[in-house]
């Protein structure tokens, strides 16, 4: 078969240069630094959350990430260094797919950065460091490798085949020869609006398939072009990028836009119809750990950037792409489920529903930041057929929120069917054809508030383990509605509604409900396509978040004690 050429969707952004400038193809490199040489300004793990669990000791060591790159993750670098009592580490696994080089590689080096560099700092025991910290610093990183072959001319790009490509893929979702992860990332694609392609319609299959094996993929930089695949896949969490003021500024090279929806019973493909970004994280600005040896998409191509003897302790700079948002968000779901397993009051522990991707990637959504020109076509009715921001999905990831929707809240109804549910919280649960659940706020609220609410169902594509291919068989149709309720618990009038078609996300979100009390309402209208006319339930997963507003003449004073939080969170780190 012949080899399909692919990218890694990493954007590097020029600025002071090194050795190799004189090479024209080295412009596409920022420069690199000698250890110590740079600090970075901003912090950005702080960004979405991260501190209150590495100050209660949540840091991933419980999970096992599998990053799926072209290459694999150089873990001779200083920022993968651990603490001698270190349970976890990381690791290469060689997949004996035909044709795979098993090269380490720049860019996959970059994200194992970002997912698991652990910033400890050997010669200061228990310091730990701005720059070498990664999201998930004691978790166990596991690095798969997809490429049969690099670009020599072309920084990133790469060669790969679709068997060893799924072959790879499968064995991180059912553990084959490898520890099977709680999360997967990938910051690699091509171009599938419709998520037809052989590998789109495998590794979507497998994630159904593999529920609590969360997928994370960046959403790609083409700025206005749209999402590639496997992002453009129905089931996984695509990442957009986000940086500027307060990281909440979409940035302007993360893939954006709607994407199509093939019915394989009618044939028909519609197009710009779905919704492919989920949401955000900050991409802009890294400083990263640099591999330089002569090996994967940085060695062939610019082999005068190619440090001998061996690789030393260097880093990029100025890094820009949604290669890094992606394990930003891959290791925050790392610290969601780190949590979730050890700590007793977090009360998952055996719960399999909290550990579903379709639980987590609501919980996401529903707590994610409203990030600058949010819009998903809510109308003045509040209505929605988009469902989420064609550029920022639901947001800025908050992990600091998501505690509160996670493992604060209503952690999951007994039964199916509805029922009464705190401010924050979750559900998971099976509804069949025409059935409607109902989700009752247990009491009114005495001042006005804001209301995220996000469902996630799958896409029904099943993986056949003799061909290793998959296979599109059906696709439900979910709505997603918020209520007035009177004081017997009765709905009275609707207010919102997530009505979308071709995804399988709905989310509604209001800055501004009056006193009240409310409800929410989970509804499977009919079957958009059923290839086997047999799917007669729907599995979903249910997240929903709310803030009191602050009066005015509280606002200011709201800001300021936040401020102060947020200077004393940062000391606890040695720079």
């Amino acid at each position: 078969m012949r080899p399909l050429i692919r990218s890694t969707l990493c954007l590097v952004i020029a600025s002071a240069s090194a050795g190799g400038a004189e090479d024209p193809k080295a412009s596409i490199i920022s420069g690199y630094y000698n250890n110590g040489a740079f600090e970075s300004t901003d912090f950005v793990n702080s960004i979405v959350g991260w501190n209150t669990f590495f100050n209660a000791g949540f840091r991933g060591g419980s999970t096992v990430i599998g990053s799926i790159e072209a290459g694999h993750v150089w873990s001779g670098h200083e920022v993968f260094v651990r603490a001698p009592e270190a349970v976890n580490g990381v690791s290469n696994f060689n997949s004996t797919a035909p044709g795979l080089t098993n090269e380490l590689d720049f860019h996959a080096t970059m994200v194992g950065h970002v997912l698991a560099g652990s910033g400890y700092i050997p010669l200061n025991s228990g310091s730990y460091t701005y720059a070498g910290l990664g999201m998930a610093p004691e978790a166990a990183l596991v690095s798969g490798a997809i490429a049969t072959a690099y670009s020599d001319t072309s920084v990133g790009a790469f060669a790969t085949e679709e068997s060893s490509t799924i072959s790879v893929y499968r064995s991180f979702f059912e553990g084959s020869g490898v520890a099977r992860p709680d999360v997967i990332t990938s910051s690699w694609g091509g171009q599938d609006d419709s998520a037809t392609g052989a590998e789109s319609l495998a590794i979507d299959a497998l994630a159904r398939q593999n529920a609590s094996v969360a997928l994370v993929i960046a959403a790609g930089n083409s700025g206005n072009g749209t999402v590639g695949y496997p992002a453009s896949g129905f089931n996984n969490i695509a990442v957009g990028s986000v940086g500027g003021a307060n990281y909440l500024q979409p940035s302007e090279f993360s893939s954006r836009g709607m994407v199509d929806f093939y019915n394989p019973v009618s044939g028909v493909t519609q197009v710009g119809v779905r919704s492919a970004v989920d949401i955000s994280a900050p991409g802009e600005s890294m400083y990263l750990a640099a591999y330089l040896g002569d090996s994967g998409g940085l060695g062939v191509a610019l082999p005068s950037f190619v440090q001998d003897p061996s690789p030393t302790d260097l880093y990029f700079v100025n890094m820009d792409g949604t290669s890094f948002a992606a394990p930003m968000v891959a290791g925050g779901i790392s610290l969601l489920k780190d949590a979730a397993k050890t700590d007793p009051f977090a009360n998952h522990n055996g719960n399999e529903d909290a550990f579903d991707t379709r639980v987590i990637k609501s919980v996401l959504m529903a707590s994610a930041t409203k990030t600058a020109g949010w819009n998903n076509g809510q109308n003045p009715m509040n209505v929605t057929t988009q469902s989420l921001d064609p550029v920022v999905g639901a947001g800025l990831m908050n992990l600091d929120k998501a505690i509160d929707v996670y493992y604060l809240g209503t952690r999951e109804l007994t039964l199916d069917g509805g029922g009464q549910i705190n401010e924050n919280g979750w559900d998971a649960g099976s509804i069949g054809i025409g059935e409607s659940f109902d989700y009752i706020f247990s009491s009114s609220f005495n001042q006005a508030v804001s209301l995220s609410v996000a469902l996630n169902w799958f896409s029904v594509r099943e993986f056949d383990n003799m061909t290793n291919n998959g296979s599109d068989l059906a696709f439900s149709n979910l709505d997603l509605e918020v209520w007035s309720v009177d004081s017997s618990g009765q709905f009275v009038s609707k207010v919102g509604d997530s009505m979308s078609v071709y995804n399988n996300t709905e989310m509604l979100r209001f800055d501004w409900l009056n006193a009240g009390r409310y409800g929410l309402r989970v509804s499977f209208e009919d079957m958009v396509f059923d290839t086997t006319n047999a799917v007669n339930s729907e599995y979903y997963g249910l997240a929903w978040s709310t803030t009191a507003v602050p009066e005015p003449g509280t606002a200011m004073m709201a800001v300021c004690s936040a401020l102060m939080l947020t200077m004393r969170r940062r000391r606890f780190i040695h720079e």
